[in-house]
């Protein structure tokens, strides 16, 4: 599109720049080619684009229709700038809305006050100032970065630059046009630039004038080195350049103070530069060796040639005209027609005289010439590096001044040698001319010119490795060795044929002490050091040796000096050796093979530090050259270098141990060393701290080997040193350079960034024994409690207002001067407070550093600290910083307890509209708006009222909740509405919305929703397009994972789904699924129908898959991996959608088949792939999501059997796999095989074949045997522990084992392989551990079940009982019922009639009801084999059975009377044997047998009076005996409504009746016996049942008698069972009493009733064939019980008939009749109901009583 003024704005000018300089988010090519053609004109016109006043003040403003107290403003702004109103105007809404830091209403406020509005004019003169150099630097970015193939948009800025406005010189017109202009500008004055323009606002102007010059010089200067110009222009400038005076002659010259020099000087550099780089000496050169200067665009012509001379002839009274003399003078020399030998000379001396090399010298070392990785810096060396080329092949090197001249040139050289391209450029000519040349003298001259030749290696080796190679090399092999003749004695040389030529006799030994030997023989020539006055004769030995060896020498030389005292030692010595180390430190670090080679001097190199450190006056350079070479070498040997620097005595070191935290404080035994004598007794008085420096970069580089190794306990003193003596007090030191100040602070906090950081990225903690604190610690303590955390937040407070100020200052945007460092220091300050709050241990108090960060400051004028953080959002240089800041306020919302929003006070506003403003800036950096989103996701959860500002959702007025609901609205600068923007489905996965970007969006919507802010996704629901934004991901498909480039978007992608996942499984849980969005609905269906959850099972298998092929740890936190985030949100979905049905969503069979057998394939993978952290955590959450799905769609499965074996293989291999045991894993398997075959066990169709059940049992028999030997001792059981889930593994394997026993037909299957894998012995082994401890009652509680299911089986029993099931539980349970006292078990909370038996057992005191119904069935089933472990159980536990019949008849508890219930069954069973029972123990038989007739009789008692029991449940208070009897006389006059619990307690006494009764058939004769056998032993069957016939009574103890089981038969079950019939006419719908049906069986109540009546008949046959009993007894018998029988008979026989009761007997007249109960549904009419029970099987034992009745009793 073009682009015209109409459509381009006059500002932007930043946002333009970070789209060009390819910083943040790469844009599209196209679109940043839009752009550029859009603001050609803008760029074209460079500064001239901004015009200056032209019309009539206020004639533009009035169209603007502006308040009054604006336009005011504006004009004095427009006035203040020099701007144009229209403009200004531009600039101001530019100011507004990129800058202001305020809300509008205070906008107004400041417009109307005075003072403030002038503050504010000088805010947007800033902000104006900001956007002319952002302007400038994106001219330099194009003109940089056209020719360079690594920038991403070259190919745009290659077209712009060869665009026709470009070619025609439009740019290079604009650029000498405005710097003409900069530097004929007016000083401003009160008077033309209104009252605003101060003294102090002179000097802002002075300042920003000069830096524009300089930015402006800097483009010409890269734009001189790409174009030719044309010889007008060159000469402009030449004259331009000269009436500046090369910067020296500014307009307001007078105004430059000190602080302002260096951007005059830069100036005059650049001047300098661009003049030489405009001769073209590569071409220059070029002709040189072609002999012809005919194609060089200047030179070929003569006149040219002597205009350029004209006006050099004019220069020579500056230094800056120095390097143009020099020139100029090389010029005439190789010049053709115009050139002239004598001028050569005269601008040659005037060039010495001026000191060139030394200007030289002085312009590389100045900013921004001497920044690294700059193109200022490479032009500006390659510039100069061509002028020495010219120059040294046009004179020679004697002939350029003086010895300091000379020394000056050297330095020169080896500044520009450092260069890479300088020294590809010089490897490449060679040392035939130019800067080579000079090498090879100073090679030839070796050693005599020592440090020429040493300085010259170092620079070239300090280049490149190519470079450092071949030093090296050279080094190893010289040719020459050079000295003065004097230097030998004439008796030691000989003359030779050859003139000048000498040889030696004898060896000579230059070092006398060393073995640095030149053998005789060695020839060698006379040479003079040319024509100086004081010229000595020199002579050149022709010998090959090792420069290394040579300088070995001279280091071992200077160690001899100092051995001998301080004051022996020779400052040239020093400076050689300096000059050596140098030279070795430069070949080791880009060539670390030689290490080898230099292991002599290395060794000496620590000598030199040991011997010097100690000095009062010690060599600072020396030290500094030796201490980096030494970091060099650490960073390959980190160990040895370590040891041997601890032994120099340079470093802290601890005299005493640290044994504890507190001792830090102190400092207690530390010691600082020799450095800390130096820092203070050398440095800080100096100012320059190059030794703290290395030594602070010496030991950052060691720190993470040795965290590698575990040995980074050996930095504590250091660590220590610098948290006390360094970094709390280093903004306090003398500081000859304030950048120095930065590097220092900024070299300690990358220590202990490091140090934190390792601690972090840590896979495993290092175990140790030792309870000393650890380098961390001392850290983390260090930073939160001491001086150190007051100097890190002082840093951290610095604010962005004086890092602006700070990049104003350096002069420049480049990044190496103090504003960019300051910028850095900051940055990792962020890093460390972050890392500390994450590192802090819980047990630590509240440390200053958290307390001023959550307290308001004491000065209320002082801004809070979290305020200051927070505005670094303003800060537009670095994105960077305001993206560390944004996360620095994640952590603190995290893990604060304070309110940020109240933190920010009145600035709260304004801060939100930059974060809103930043975060939907088009050309703002990606990583900054996604540390936003994830703040603000942070906040929806942590900090509500701060989200809330953000959110800004607006409710209208209504007088209901839901029609408010209804017009809730997004307000005006809402983040909803930045967000729903930024995330639009056509955006997504564009430049507009990449894929991170897209993932931190998600991520903020889900926060919302996990969050539950409801006014939020009330109004986000409303939105048009917010679920098909939301629901987009799922329809698009992952890119490849395996390509390196994609792998980010893939992993953004994939959190982006897990998100998206997690977002519609909350919404489906939250809101019914009728009542969901139509929107949703329609984009749900539209999943639905493209089959999008199959392709996402899919991917999540092989996202699992591939993850366990993966065996490198990951940098990213465990929670936070990409993979894991989509399987926890996948199983979140699809447990939602197992849960609630959603209509659009609806699965089929065979989907819900193919995500089980997917999640099986990929746990499969896990199981089989490697054992890391997150592998083990995937396999646990899958196994866990299988075991859901299972559970819920078992019916879906259409081959049961497959699925059984698939998870049957995944448990064997992940026993066979031992890294990979982890018992949540196998609890998740074994728990789906138990839920599979619980499922097709009722279904004979789908059951599972009996080999596939066998293998699945002998999978859960081998679970159980490997894991058994891992269950945790008692007292590492807590909730939670791995102990714990180590015994749940157990349980589930016995519910396994129990589930395919029942599904087993035979014992001879199973029961072997719980033999051969030792299961039963093992367990029973466990089991009486735990009892013991009582602890693990799950697992003892499943065991007992699964000994109950084998125990069924008469083998299984055998096994038991064989493997010693008495020995380990008959003793141990004894533990289980110490503490059921009475007292004790009226605390247990009442059971409700929900809770079934399962419920009852799982306590301690169940866990031995089970051990009694084990015995008991063991009993039933191995008879007389098991009798007598059976009669050890109970002599072992007959005192806790006659106790829980005693508490039984008062604690009617579901507990109690459960323990009773098995109690009686296993004394039933018992009682099968009584012959040997009462041999083994006939007192426990009487004892037992009484029990349990007083039980029963206390039984009958309570249910014959339901209103009585109700009363004793409800108040739980059985020993209060008050109101009994007026509450029994009670319940007779009233009907009973008994609640469904006392139906349950009711069934719980039949129960416990029938077992009792089938007890004492054992004590009573056969009834069929006693009626026909006359001679039978009475004796053995005593009468137990006294001969009388009232109801027993509940407050009365008295003897069993007759009465009680009549009453049982005739008051207890007839009514019962009379409550099963429906009263006539009413539905059996329409009751709302207890269905007795459901509670109480009516097999149990004529079970009941039958063993009353059969234990009544064989009782009375009993008394009516003793022969001892009285006659009148006998017919007192007959006559009563045949009465109560016949009664009995009766009220049968009329229930049977009319479903109805009968009037009472007259043995209980006082009773009334009992109230008729509704039936329930199941039951049948009334004359159906007769029809049915007349012809039930139990009807014939009731025709057998009325037989007897009329046979016996009458």
């Amino acid at each position: 599109m073009e682009g015209d003024l109409g459509n381009l704005s006059s500002f932007g000018n930043r946002s333009f720049y970070q789209l060009i300089n390819g910083t943040g988010v790469l844009r599209p090519h196209e679109f940043v080619d839009r752009e550029l053609n859009r603001n050609k004109k803008k760029i074209i016109n460079g500064l001239s684009f901004y015009k200056k006043p032209r019309c009539v003040q206020g004639e533009i403003l009035k169209t603007k229709k502006l308040k009054k107290v604006t336009e005011e403003f504006l004009l004095k702004t427009s006035a203040f700038l020099g701007l144009d109103e229209g403009e200004t105007y531009e600039l101001f809404i530019s100011y507004l809305s990129n800058d202001y830091r305020g809300s509008k209403k205070e906008l107004q406020q400041v417009l109307r006050n005075e003072r403030l509005a002038h503050a504010l004019a000088y805010k947007v003169r800033d902000y104006y100032y900001t956007e002319r150099l952002y302007l400038l630097q994106s001219v330099k970015v194009i003109v940089n970065s056209w020719q360079n193939n690594l920038h991403p948009f070259q190919r745009g800025f290659g077209t712009f630059m060869k665009s026709t406005e470009v070619v025609s010189g439009s740019l290079m017109k604009m650029l000498l046009e405005t710097f003409e202009q900069l530097t004929q500008e007016p000083f401003p004055t009160w008077e033309t630039n209104s009252i605003l323009m101060n003294d102090r606002q002179m000097y802002l102007w002075v300042q920003e004038n000069l830096r524009e010059q300089s930015e402006i010089l800097e483009i010409l200067y890269i734009y001189v080195k790409d174009f030719d110009l044309p010889e007008e222009q060159v000469l402009k400038l030449l004259e331009l350049f000269k009436r500046h005076g090369f910067g020296r002659l500014q307009n307001y010259k007078h105004v430059i103070d000190d602080s302002l020099i260096f951007l005059v000087k830069r100036i005059g550099y650049l001047e300098v530069l661009i003049c030489v780089e405009m001769m073209d000496l590569e071409a220059v050169l070029a002709c040189i060796e072609r002999g012809s200067f005919n194609d060089h665009f200047l030179l070929k012509d003569k006149e040219t040639f002597m205009k350029l001379d004209k006006v050099v002839q004019t220069l020579g009274s500056e230094d800056s005209h120095g390097p143009l003399l020099l020139l100029w003078s090389a010029m005439h020399m190789f010049g053709g027609e115009g050139s002239d030998f004598s001028l050569a000379r005269k601008y040659g001396n005037a060039a010495i005289h001026l000191h060139v090399f030394h200007y030289l010298y002085n312009l590389l070392m100045s900013e921004p010439f001497n920044e690294e990785n700059s193109m200022i810096c490479s032009v500006s060396h390659l510039t100069v590096y061509n002028l020495l080329v010219l120059i040294l092949s046009t004179f020679d090197e004697h002939t350029l001044g003086t010895d300091q001249d000379a020394l000056a040139l050297h330095r020169v050289i080896c500044l520009v040698l450092k260069q890479v391209s300088v020294s590809e450029d010089f490897w490449e000519k060679g040392s035939d001319e130019g800067v080579g040349s000079v090498y090879h003298s100073a090679l030839l001259r070796f050693p005599l010119d020592y440090s020429s030749f040493v300085q010259f290696s170092a620079a070239l080796a300090e280049s490149t490795p190519t470079s450092a190679e071949r030093v090296f090399h050279i080094w190893k092999q010289l040719q020459r060795y050079t000295e003065y003749l004097d230097c030998n004695h004439s008796s030691d040389l000989t003359s030779t044929k050859e003139l000048n030529e000498w040889k030696l006799v004898v060896n000579k030994r230059p070092y006398p002490t060393r073995d640095f030997i030149l053998n005789a023989g060695t020839k060698g020539k006379i040479l003079t050091m040319g024509t100086k006055h004081d010229a000595s004769p020199i002579i050149q030995w022709y010998v090959t040796f090792s420069g290394w060896d040579l300088l070995l020498c001279e280091v071992e030389t200077l160690l001899d000096q100092v051995a001998q005292g301080s004051g022996m030692v020779s400052p040239t010595q020093i400076e050689k050796v300096t000059d050596a180390v140098e030279l070795v430190h430069a070949v080791l670090k880009n060539h670390p093979h030689s290490e080898k080679d230099f292991q002599p001097i290395i060794h000496c190199i620590y000598s030199l530090i040991h011997r010097f450190v100690r000095l009062s006056h010690p060599p600072i350079l020396l030290i500094v050259q030796c201490i980096e070479c030494v970091t060099c070498l650490a960073k390959q040997n980190p160990v040895k270098v370590w040891h041997n620097m601890k032994q120099t005595g340079l470093l802290p070191y601890l005299t005493e141990n640290i044994d504890n935290i507190s001792e830090i404080l102190s400092g207690q035994g530390l010691m600082a060393g020799c450095y800390g004598n130096m820092l203070f007794g050398v440095e800080c008085i100096e100012g320059s701290y190059p030794i703290t420096t290395a030594v602070l970069e010496f030991i950052s580089n060691i720190i993470e080997p040795f965290f590698k190794d575990s040995m980074e306990s050996e930095l504590m003193a250091s660590f220590m040193y610098i948290l006390r003596e360094i970094f709390p007090v280093f903004q306090k030191w003398r500081f000859y350079k304030l950048k120095t100040r930065e590097l220092i602070g900024r070299k300690c906090v990358e220590i202990f960034h490091k140090t934190l950081e390792n601690v972090i990225n840590r896979s495993k903690p290092v175990e140790s024994t030792s309870k000393r604190p650890k380098v961390q610690e001392v850290v983390v303590y260090s930073l939160l409690f001491t001086e150190a955390g007051q100097t890190l937040l002082g840093i951290i407070a610095t604010g962005s207002d004086n890092v602006d100020q700070a990049l104003v200052q350096q002069g420049s945007m480049a990044e190496g001067g103090i504003g960019a460092e300051m910028i850095r220091l900051i940055q990792i300050s962020f890093s460390v407070l972050n890392q500390l709050l994450l590192l802090k241990s819980p047990d630590l108090p509240l440390s200053p550093v958290e307390s001023a960060l959550s307290s308001q400051p004491v000065v209320r004028q002082n801004q809070h600290i979290v305020a200051t953080i927070a505005q670094y959002i303003y800060h537009k240089h670095n994105p960077r910083l305001p993206m560390l800041a944004c996360l620095l306020l994640k952590r603190l919302a995290l893990v604060t307890k304070m309110s940020i929003l109240s933190c920010f006070g009145g600035a709260a506003e304004s801060v939100r509209d930059m974060y809103l403003n930043r975060l939907q800036g088009a050309t703002e950096d990606l990583k900054l708006k996604v540390s936003i989103l994830e703040f603000l996701s942070v906040c929806v959860e942590a900090q509500p009222g701060l989200i809330e500002m953000f959110l800004n959702v607006q409710l209208t007025d209504s007088s209901s909740s839901e029609a408010a609901r209804k017009d809730l609205s997004i307000g005006k600068i809402s983040c909803l509405q930045t967000v729903l923007n930024l995330m639009e489905a056509d955006k997504q996965m564009t430049y507009k919305c990449p894929s991170d970007l897209l993932c931190a969006c998600m991520e903020f919507i889900h926060s919302l929703w996990s969050g539950h802010r409801e006014t939020a996704m009330s109004v986000l629901r409303t939105c048009d397009k917010f679920w098909m934004s939301v629901c987009a991901p799922l329809s698009r498909n992952l890119p490849n994972s395996e390509e390196e480039p994609g792998k980010d978007v893939y992993t953004h992608q994939v959190k982006t789904v897990s998100h998206v996942l997690e977002i519609l499984a909350e919404e489906i849980f939250c809101v019914a699924s009728g009542k969901l969005d139509e929107k949703l609905k329609k984009c749900l269906a539209e999943i639905n129908s493209t089959s999008r959850l199959k392709y996402w099972t899919g991917q999540v298998r092989d996202c699992l898959i591939a993850e366990a092929g993966q065996s490198s740890q990951h940098k990213e936190g465990l929670s936070e991996h990409h993979t894991l985030r989509l399987l926890i949100a996948w199983k979140n979905f699809l447990i939602t959608l197992t849960r609630l049905q959603v209509e659009q969503l609806k699965m089929d069979n065979q989907l819900k088949e193919m995500i089980i057998i997917d999640m099986l394939e990929a746990l499969r993978a896990l199981i089989n792939g490697s054992s890391t952290p997150l592998n083990n955590k995937l396999a646990k959450i899958t196994s866990a999501l299988i075991f859901r799905l299972i559970t819920s769609w078992t019916s879906a499965l259409s081959d049961v059997r497959r699925t059984v074996r698939d998870v049957k293989m995944a448990i064997l291999e992940a026993l066979s796999n031992n890294a990979s045991v982890v018992p949540s894993l196998q609890i998740g398997m074994i728990g789906s095989l138990v839920a599979m075959l619980q499922h097709v066990r009722p279904n004979p169709a789908k059951k599972v074949d009996p080999d596939t059940l066998l293998e699945v049992f002998k999978t859960g028999c081998e679970v159980i045997h490997q894991s058994i030997f891992q269950l945790p001792a008692a007292k590492d059981l807590t909730p939670g522990s791995t102990g714990e889930v180590w015994l749940k593994m157990q349980v589930v394997s016995c519910c396994l084992l129990d589930e395919v026993i029942l599904q087993l037909s035979s014992e001879l299957s199973w029961l072997p392989v719980l033999q051969e894998h030792l299961v039963i012995s093992s367990l029973l082994s466990s089991v009486e551990y735990f009892i013991k401890a009582k602890q693990g009652l799950n697992f003892v509680h499943t065991v007992i079940l699964l000994f109950l299911t084998i125990a069924k089986q008469e083998k299984g029993a055998e096994s038991l009982a064989s493997s010693g099931l008495t020995q380990h539980l008959c003793l141990s349970v004894t533990n289980l019922y110490e503490d059921l006292e009475p007292a004790a078990m009226r605390q247990t909370m009442k059971m409700t009639s929900k809770q079934s038996e399962s419920a009852v057992t799982l306590s301690w005191h169940g866990v031995y009801c089970l051990c009694v119904d084990l015995y008991a069935t063991a009993l039933l089933v191995l008879k007389f084999s098991f009798l007598e472990d059976a009669f050890h159980f109970l002599g072992v536990h007959q005192d806790r059975m006659l106790q829980c019949f005693e508490l039984s008849k008062v604690l009617l508890q579901e507990n109690v009377l459960f323990e009773a219930e098995k109690t009686c069954d296993f004394i039933c069973q018992l009682s099968s044997y009584l012959p040997q029972w009462r041999v083994s123990s006939p007192e426990s038989v009487h004892q037992l047998q009484g029990s349990v007739l007083y039980l029963c009789q206390t039984y009958v008692a309570y249910l014959t009076s339901t209103r009585y029991l109700q009363h004793m449940l409800e108040n739980r208070a059985p020993e209060n005996h008050m109101h009994r009897r007026s509450l029994q006389h009670q319940s007779s006059l009233e009907d009973e409504l008994p609640t469904k619990h006392v139906l349950v307690i009711k069934k719980r006494m039949l129960q416990i009746l029938g077992r009792g009764f089938s007890m004492l058939r054992q004590f009573t004769p056969e009834l069929c016996e006693v009626l026909y056998e006359r001679n039978m032993d009475y004796a053995e069957h005593q009468p137990f049942l006294a001969l009388a016939f009232t109801a027993p009574s509940i407050e009365q103890e008295c003897l069993p008698s007759f009465g009680t089981f009549t009453s049982c038969v005739r008051d207890v079950c007839v009514r019962l069972l009379t409550k099963h019939e429906v009263k006539p006419g009413q539905s059996p719908h329409s009751s709302t009493e207890p269905n007795v049906l459901e509670v109480i069986p009516k097999s149990l109540i004529v079970f009941v009733m039958e063993n009353a009546l059969y234990l009544v008949m064989s009782q009375a046959m009993r008394l009516l064939r003793d022969p001892g009993l009285p006659q009148t007894d006998k017919q007192l018998l007959k006559r009563e019980l045949g009465t109560e029988m016949n009664y009995f008979l009766m009220e049968l026989q009329r229930y049977l008939k009319r479903g109805a009761p009968t009037s009472p007997s007259p043995s209980s007249a006082h009773r009334q009749p009992s109230p008729k109960i509704s039936g329930t549904p199941n039951v049948l009419g009334r004359s159906l109901s007769q029809t049915a029970l007349m012809s039930a099987p139990e009807m014939e034992f009731f025709k057998f009583v009325q037989e007897f009745v009329s046979a016996v009793l009458k």
